[in-house]
């Protein structure tokens, strides 16, 4: 193969992943997760969770509640809800008990009743 052929090839795929990208980027909605402390560290953190609709627009009122489990080992599932900040951000506390991996499973019931799942794997260096 050529050096022109593979630019053109490159160039190509470049385009492809570019609009695939900003299709899923465009869905706008959605639940993210941020953590303080931010590394975490064994002891108290936590988790605010940031709830959008399908229209990248801020969800107040949805009803917010996570598990929160070490993934290498049973450290027991610490389980809440998660309390309004405002501007579809909701915060809930919990414990690292120890170092490595957890999984962070929040569950959102939108005020319109449709419900969305995601989970999170954070790490406790």
């Amino acid at each position: 193969m050529n050096n022109k052929t593979l630019v053109i090839i490159l160039v190509i795929m470049t385009v492809i992943t570019a609009f695939f990208s900003w299709q899923v980027m465009s869905d706008g909605g959605g639940i993210t997760l941020s953590t303080d402390p931010n590394p975490l560290q064994p002891g108290p953190a936590i988790f605010n969770i940031e709830v959008k609709d399908k229209n990248g627009k801020s969800v107040d009122n949805a009803t917010v509640s996570f598990d929160l489990n070490m993934t290498t080992m049973n450290m027991g599932v610490q389980q809440g809800s998660a309390t309004a900040q405002g501007n579809g951000r909701y915060a809930a506390k919990g414990n690292m008990t120890m170092r490595g991996p957890w999984r962070v499973k929040v569950a959102v019931t939108m005020p319109d009743g449709n419900s969305e799942n995601r989970d999170f794997i954070v790490n406790v260096p």
